[in-house]
């Protein structure tokens, strides 16, 4: 794969992009393109004269087989738009009929992304299978937020949901076809653990983490979700092995791999540091996660002198001023790695735009790039970096 030889700073971010999205591409959980991601981000921490590391670990992965169907055949007979939910169980090869009746909400993300969800049952009243709604329009695969219960599930999307709503609220029973298969599968990745900067003073042992996930969903090359993010830590390793700062702490980049199904990687980072006694050494979390389109900077921080903190980066960094964009820094939510900290109790900020309208879709691609808006949370990690004692 290619290695960046340029000085040039948006040319470097570009090319990390580049190769991610186009050379790598679908960067799935469990599968080649994931693993080839890792190496290459190795690589390029690495080619910058950073110590670096694979974190390899096993995980119970899931390979989707064939393509899912999902089909209206009374009152009316239509084939529907669908999607995978990542880690459902599967019907038989024939796939199964059944009645369709709402059933309630699936909270992938509780608050953020809430999924209504229909039953699909048996004459006898038996649930054979889940159809659940990407509230933020066409079908895309999304995680199935309850994976230990392995029903056979797909999604629907928004506007195919009001049509539902009005033919139960018109009395209408609704008879669907639902075909899914998938496999549960051993695993192994890496997380991609680099040291770009140690403090001066190593009296108390303490770190900062700044990371981004290194994978993508099914079906993307993932330019924004996560290309830009990985693009930004690896521009701030760069700048943190060859700057000269003074940090009472050292700080480790982090490419965390698999978070896209359920923060595995990051969750297998969190548990190893807490088996080894040394999770109190990290002082806090920065996420770099969709650092490059959107209509507003959306930050999930905590707790509160920490969210102070992040206010003043952002308004340092100038973001505040933009008439392209608005700024809203949040509470702590379940969506993405820095949660894994959180529930431990240590301070954590993602630093995040919301939302590229081609999230998790194959469109995805490196064209929509805002490449000021990912130089723009580049320097806001270095704010906060100076704010953290």
């Amino acid at each position: 794969m290619s290695k960046i030889n340029t000085t040039n700073v948006r040319e470097e971010i570009k090319e990390t992009i580049r190769v991610l999205s186009e050379e790598v591409g679908q960067r799935f959980a469990g599968t080649e393109g994931e693993w080839n991601g890792t190496e290459y981000i190795l690589q390029r921490f690495s080619d910058l004269g950073i110590e670096t590391e694979r974190q390899v670990y096993p995980f119970i992965g899931w390979e989707p087989k064939g393509t899912p169907e999902l089909k209206f055949l009374s009152p009316i007979s239509r084939e529907l738009k669908t999607a995978y939910l990542l880690f459902s169980g599967s019907t038989s090869s024939e796939g199964i009929k059944g009645k369709l009746t709402y059933h309630g909400i699936k909270g992938l993300i509780p608050g953020v992304y809430d999924m209504p969800c229909y039953n699909v049952l048996s004459e006898e009243g038996d649930i054979l299978a889940q159809v659940v709604v990407n509230s933020g329009g066409d079908p895309i695969a999304l995680l199935n937020p309850r994976a230990k219960f392995p029903i056979p599930a797909v999604v629907m999307s928004y506007e195919d949901h009001l049509y539902v709503q009005e033919l139960l609220n018109e009395g209408h029973e609704i008879e669907v076809f639902v075909k899914v298969e998938g496999n549960i599968k051993e695993c192994k990745s890496a997380n991609i653990i680099s040291h770009p900067y140690k403090a001066k003073n190593t009296a108390r042992k303490r770190k900062v983490i700044v990371c981004a996930h290194s994978d993508t969903t099914l079906n993307t090359p993932g330019s924004y979700d996560n290309g830009s993010g990985i693009a930004g830590i690896v521009e701030v390793a760069r700048r943190l092995s060859s700057g000269s700062f003074d940090f009472p702490f050292d700080v480790d980049v982090i490419a965390f791999s698999n978070e896209e199904v359920g923060f595995i990687g990051a969750d297998y980072y969190v548990n190893d540091l807490k088996e080894k006694g040394t999770l109190d050494e990290v002082a806090a979390v920065i996420n770099l996660d969709q650092i490059s389109a959107g209509d507003k900077i959306w930050s999930w921080v905590g707790p509160e002198d920490f969210r102070q903190k992040v206010i003043e980066s952002f308004r340092e960094a100038g973001a505040y001023d933009s008439k392209d964009f608005e700024v809203d820094v949040d509470t702590p939510k379940a969506g993405a790695d820095e949660w894994m900290f959180h529930l431990e109790g240590i301070p954590t900020a993602l630093l995040m735009f919301w939302r590229l309208p081609d999230y998790h879709r194959p469109t995805d691609t490196m064209e929509k790039i805002e490449y000021d808006k990912v130089e723009l949370i580049i320097e806001t990690v270095f704010n906060l970096l100076k704010k953290i004692e």
